[in-house]
């Protein structure tokens, strides 16, 4: 019974290279809904589909989000009729988000429509909104506040952030079966998603970041930034942008520690990269357990070597090795397989 906290396309790849070794049915993702968005007066969720399309192999991977195949013919049609679109949403695409949109007008919670998506795709993994409450990300920039799509996707994470405000989660609340999952699980998993933008924005809702901390699961988190190599893919040198940027906001260097160092008291194990064993000793000193394992896992190799070696350290997960009896595990000792 294993939990991944996270969002995007980092989260996406990892969960499912996971499910090769853990039966599907058997993961629960916890998906970022902090840079969903209203658009042409649609309600989009990137990280919600994201998920999704990969566990249903209907993901574009060369692009890394949307559908394969998909065209982009009604995007095009609004160019001709003045519009200038910045954020793509495929012909096919466009089913997904008009009919949530509807069900939401209908009265639909979020977790339902997702659960009925999931469902009709053919997936057996658990995802759960991390909130049924609206909560959008915003960026302060020498442009002003900008969505952090409009930052990411419009202006290509070009620009300086001075701060990060996430809308709506003062009143927000964890969605329904957050925090069951996080308490129940044998193992969680904080993916590699951008901290600021994916996983902050979680640990913010009440009681997520308690609930954390308290499980008898173990806790783990792979690093979502790689300092030690240089980044080649331009889709990935974006993401690194904006990383960085929201980093910066919080005076934070974009490294590895600084990510440890924001989940220093809800983790239990770090995984870092290879190329960046010089930060083991400081991330030890956070009380972390440190696991060297490749972690740039738009490289097709990096996330089969990663969970080899997540093997060799929690040998549980694998496919028949989870039982209705809780794990050994590091925190608290219930039963022996």
């Amino acid at each position: 019974m294993i939990t991944l906290l996270g969002g995007g396309i980092g989260a996406s790849r990892f969960s499912k290279a996971l499910t090769e070794v853990v039966p599907e049915d058997q993961l629960t993702c916890v998906v970022n809904t902090a840079d969903d968005l209203w658009l042409y007066g649609l309600r989009i969720c990137p990280d919600i589909d994201t998920t999704l399309y990969a566990h249903a192999g209907l993901k574009d991977d060369e692009r890394g989000w949307g559908l394969k195949g998909d065209s982009f013919r009604a995007m095009e049609q609004m160019g001709k009729l003045g519009e200038r679109p910045w954020f793509n949403l495929g012909d096919l695409d466009l089913a997904t988000h008009l009919l949530r949109t509807d069900l939401l007008r209908q009265g639909e919670t979020l977790t339902h429509i997702t659960r009925r998506f999931a469902e009709t795709m053919g997936v057996r993994l658990h995802v759960l909104p991390m909130t049924e409450q609206e909560v959008e990300t915003y960026v302060l920039t020498p442009k002003g506040w900008l969505h952090y799509q409009q930052f990411l996707v419009r202006y290509d994470a070009q620009d300086s952030v001075t701060q990060i405000c996430y809308r709506g989660s003062e009143t927000a609340q964890p969605g329904p079966g957050v925090i069951a999952a996080i308490m129940q699980a044998e193992l969680v998993i904080i993916a590699p998603s951008n901290p600021f933008a994916s996983v902050v924005p979680m640990l913010s809702l009440p009681g997520v970041r308690q609930a954390l901390a308290e499980t008898t699961a173990m806790v783990l988190a792979i690093t979502p930034i790689v300092s030690g190599i240089p980044i080649e893919d331009l889709g990935e040198a974006k993401r690194a942008r904006s990383r960085a940027a929201l980093m910066m906001s919080h005076g934070l260097p974009h490294k590895a520690s600084a990510v440890a160092s924001l989940y220093r008291d809800i983790v239990d194990v770090f995984v870092l990269d290879e190329a960046d064993q010089q930060e083991t000793t400081y991330i030890e000193s956070l009380g972390m357990t440190v696991v060297l394992a490749p972690t740039l896992f738009h490289k097709t190799t990096s996330c089969a070597m990663t969970i080899k070696r997540l093997l060799q350290h929690y040998p549980r997960l694998r496919k028949g090795a989870f039982s209705s009896c809780s794990a050994t595990n590091p925190k608290e000792e219930k039963c022996r397989s």
